[in-house]
């Protein structure tokens, strides 16, 4: 056979496998390779700009999939291994895809040619999203933990701008107009301008509690009150008026628009949602942002049943802002709601998208698996059901069609735009998640939990972690609790119903903290059972076996890495006079600053601990008036962002301790029970510094990417940081792996002993140094950092069938799918797909192209010329069943045009491989 000409090689197209009528999983309960960090999708799925192909990100399997949507539906034609926990695609052209990875603080430049990521770009702490922008082009990305938009230039990936700071928590979904000259940011934790008293500033003035307190109850404790900035006064929910106590204000910023010709904020809007989730802009200009409001100003639970949150959508317009309820139909006076009510519901509005013509507004609902359809002239929704969980929504009206991402079980579905009626349903892709977590999903975000449908656990604990605010919700008829047993202070009070405002807890990390809520009054979370009826409003507790399935999914939560922490996990360290983590990490381990006890007997931070030994502390220890647990620290750092000081404007109301009225650590670290010796001060500002690098049990090498790409192959620092991950999986606190392109196959590696494992189980492990040299322009090598005991699937054998990767490709056989593997299907390796010629040939009119499948998949075809260029396409991700096959070309180009005589080459590539045939055309 002749070898194609080296241009040919080239400029082919290296096509994944085509998606399976099933769901592609292998997750049995208890696996240990798998890590549950349950990122938020923002924008998961884009159609490239010709409208040819959808990009969706399979983020639990690490990947992004290409699915080719030019035929009846969507056809899954590639999988792209991009970085960890993936929540945003864009597509910068037909070629290339940015992929936002939230957890390995980058993006993945992905060549949609070669199906492969050609760079990694660091961008910052838990990126959200990107667009692309202005003229010439720009790469908008929100980073999140650094409240900044960051402008890169998408062919160099040097930064084309300073970071536009934006005045709000978390800026997170992007949205541009139709002409790039304005660029939406949706601002997550935006908050309500709710703030907090502590219990000193609101002593003997709350108000009376409605309903009144039960005789039969003790005194309530002294606790803060909750209060909200309306206009230019700060009042509580019975309108009283504090601003004699408050001297600070709090930013309401829910939106910022962005001019691109200079990367001005050029205007904020606000009053539209506590956590603002979807953006999107339609032809007119017209924003839509979809959002939750919480009614936390509400003091007490009875007050709170069935009703938390608001679900809603803004439209703003060049001077004005409608919001929009999206569940009108709830009737609030009655909880629970009538079946109906609760079955039509929308809540946690996660996707939004317009219409072409502007005349609707699709929002996904992830609490009751619905497609919600709002006329935005009307403010008329109608509802359709969708595939479970879904959080993202595209629409393709060249074709009539909706795709919608559902994020529950990794599928792809289908509907018409003009009906709404569903067309199909595809996988994503492989879901390596344990079936505990898929099972339990419903629990944490079903809207059936609530009493109207439309709210959740997770509408609080957004996405397993808080809302960034916090609510008061005693009970002034609630009982008395004692306090609990095995508890080494003896000078406990126990629990009064009426404990006052609580800041939301992250439900991450839970297993390690021992008793729960804020003053450990809650020993398991099945102690939470009642709050499904006495908050969430519905009918009746969960039955035992659902809040088994509820704790299996929020028990393996866990903490993304520490920003703060070095890549070696170590602390940063400064001159005397600066904030130096090394040194607070000292003092915290070895200096006792409460009488004999040190920071680390209370907050037991040994061995990456979790900052809590468990126990409940007495409330005149800790000068206030209710005993409190030793809280967990591994979240610190992203409670920044709050002070009381006179004048001071705030990018959230609420700070540190339970009720969130300390603003600072440093402040926290003047507590008089505390002594720090001689130089105080010093000592409390490095000790602040170490606290907000906590280590949160996932060390900052997971995640962390580098890629290879030949001219930076020996970059002395690129060497540097693939060494200090090799260190860290040496250490146990990471294993390392890599994927690259090797002959334009798709290939990965696992580090182990000092050497690179391949993904071919015969093929010998190579060094460091050989795997760098093996980077070059279209081969591109990316290492990257991965959790303890992920690596073996995550590099050799995804799909868990004990089936190498690369074998599987060899084979012809499915790497993402357990049920197919050459052990089972008996297949040798190049047995699986023939090509068995051209006939006749020479030819003159028509040629037969013949070829055979061992099982059904999809097939690339075309023809190029001596040159290497393509002359006509004759399938493009084509499925076929298996068995013998034919295609024809009738001698003609892709212009249409009458191709000359002379010698091309007929290239076919199955799932199972190519192969290239010669073909004389004659006159």
């Amino acid at each position: 056979m002749r070898r194609l000409p080296a241009v040919l090689a080239v400029a082919m197209l290296v096509f994944g496998l085509a998606s399976a009528p099933r769901l592609l999983t292998s997750n049995p309960k208890g696996i240990p390779d798998f890590v549950h960090f349950e990122s938020g999708h923002v924008h998961p799925a884009v159609l490239t700009p010709s409208g040819n192909r959808l990009l969706v990100v399979n983020t639990a399997d690490d990947r992004l999939a290409v699915f080719d949507v030019t035929g009846g539906l969507p056809v899954r034609i590639a999988e792209i291994p991009v970085g960890l926990e993936p929540v945003s695609v864009a597509a910068a052209s037909d070629g290339e895809a940015w992929v936002v990875n939230q957890l390995s603080d980058d993006v993945s430049i992905v060549d949609l040619t070669t199906m492969h990521v050609r760079a990694t770009l660091r961008v910052g702490d838990e990126p959200s999203d990107v667009v692309f922008a202005g003229t010439p082009a720009r790469a908008y990305v929100s980073v999140s933990q650094e409240d900044a938009i960051k402008v890169f230039d998408p062919v160099t990936l040097a930064p084309a701008a300073p970071p536009i700071a934006v005045a709000g928590r978390m800026p997170r979904a992007l949205a541009r107009n139709a002409d790039g000259s304005r660029v939406f940011a949706a601002v997550f934790h935006a908050g309500n301008r709710t703030s907090v008293l502590s219990f000193e500033e609101a002593l003997d003035s709350l108000p009376p509690p409605n309903p009144p307190m039960n005789v039969g109850l003790p005194p309530a404790p002294d606790v803060g009150l909750i209060v909200q900035k309306q206009g230019n006064d700060w009042r509580d929910e019975s309108g009283k008026l504090w601003n004699a106590k408050i001297k600070y204000d709090v930013f309401d910023t829910d939106v910022v628009e962005i001019r691109t010709s200079d990367n001005a904020v050029v205007r904020t809007v606000g009053g539209i949602g506590t956590v603002n989730f979807g953006v999107a802009v339609n032809a007119a200009g017209t924003v839509a942002v979809t959002a939750t409001e919480a009614r936390n100003l509400t003091r007490f639970e009875p007050n709170l049943r069935g009703h938390n949150v608001d679900t809603r959508a803004a439209l703003i317009g060049p001077s004005s802002v409608t919001l929009r309820d999206l569940n009108p139909h709830v009737n609030y006076d009655v909880t629970p709601g009538p079946p109906a009510e609760r079955d039509s519901a929308l809540g946690i509005p996660t996707g939004v998208a317009w219409s072409g013509d502007g005349l609707r507004l699709y929002v996904t609902s992830m609490t009751s698996n619905r497609l919600g359809v709002l006329d935005p002239g009307t403010g008329v929704v109608a509802r359709r059901p969708t595939v479970a969980g879904p959080t993202g929504v595209v629409v393709d009206d060249a074709r009539g069609r909706l795709y919608v991402v559902g994020r529950f079980r990794n599928q792809l579905q289908t509907l018409s735009s003009a009906s709404l009626t569903p067309l199909g349903v595809a996988n994503i892709g492989f879901d390596p998640t344990p079936d505990a977590i898929v099972n339990g999903r419903k629990f944490f975000y079903g809207g059936f939990t609530s009493g109207h449908g439309e709210h959740a656990c997770a509408s609080c604990h957004v996405f397993g972690d808080f809302d960034n605010i916090a609510w008061d919700l005693g009970d002034p008829n609630g009982v008395y609790q004692a306090a609990p047993p095995n508890q080494v202070d003896p000078q406990l009070e126990g629990f009064h119903p009426m404990k006052g405002p609580m800041v939301t807890q992250s439900l991450r990390s839970l297993a390690s903290t021992g008793l729960l809520h804020w003053r450990g009054d809650r020993t398991t979370l099945a102690s939470f059972n009642p709050a499904f009826v006495g908050l969430l409003g519905r009918a009746v507790p969960l039955p035992d076996s659902e809040m088994v399935a509820f704790g299996e999914f929020v028990l393996p939560l866990a903490y993304p890495p520490n920003p703060r922490e070095l890549l070696d996990r170590t602390m940063p360290d400064a001159p005397v006079g600066q904030p130096s983590a090394l040194r607070g990490q000292g003092f915290y381990f070895n200096t006792p600053v409460d009488a004999i006890l040190r920071c680390n007997d209370c907050h037991a931070a040994t061995g990456f601990g979790p900052g809590t030994n468990g126990q409940i502390i007495n409330d005149a220890a800790l000068l206030q008036d209710q005993d409190i647990k030793i809280p967990q620290l591994r979240n610190l750092y992203k409670k920044t962002g709050f002070t009381d000081a006179p004048g001071a404007l705030n990018k959230r109301g609420f700070g540190f301790i339970h009720d969130g009225s300390v603003d600072n650590l440093f402040d926290f670290l003047l507590f008089p029970g505390f002594n720090f010796g001689a130089n105080a001060n010093a000592k409390r500002v490095d000790l602040e510094a170490f606290l907000l690098a906590f280590d949160t049990r996932t060390a900052p090498a997971v995640g962390h990417e580098i890629t290879f790409n030949g001219p930076n192959d020996g970059d002395a620092l690129l060497i540097a940081r693939m060494n200090t991950l090799e260190q860290q999986a040496n250490a146990g606190h990471c294993q390392v792996i890599a994927r690259g392109r090797i002959g334009g196959t798709q290939r990965s590696w696992l580090f182990e002993s000092g050497l690179w494992r391949p993904d071919l189980a015969a093929e010998p492990g190579i060094t460091s140094a050989a795997l760098r040299a093996l980077g070059a322009p279209g081969s591109e090598v990316t290492v990257m950092g991965v959790p303890p005991a992920t690596g073996l699937r995550m590099a050799l054998d995804r799909d868990r069938d004990t089936w190498f990767d690369g074998d599987e490709r060899a084979a012809g056989t499915d790497p993402g799918d357990p049920n197919s593997n050459p052990g089972q299907v008996g297949v040798p390796p190049g047995a699986s797909f023939a090509f068995e010629g051209v006939r006749p040939n020479p030819f003159r009119t028509s040629a037969e192209i013949h070829f055979t499948l061992s099982r059904p998949g999809s097939v690339d075809c075309a023809v190029y010329d001596v040159l290497g260029r393509e002359v006509a396409s004759l399938a493009r991700a084509r499925h076929f069943e298996a068995g013998p096959q034919r295609l024809t070309w009738n001698g003609r180009n892709g212009q249409g045009g009458d191709a000359a005589a002379g010698v091309y080459f007929v290239r076919m590539r199955s799932e199972a491989g190519a192969s290239v045939r010669t073909v004389v055309r004659v006159k």
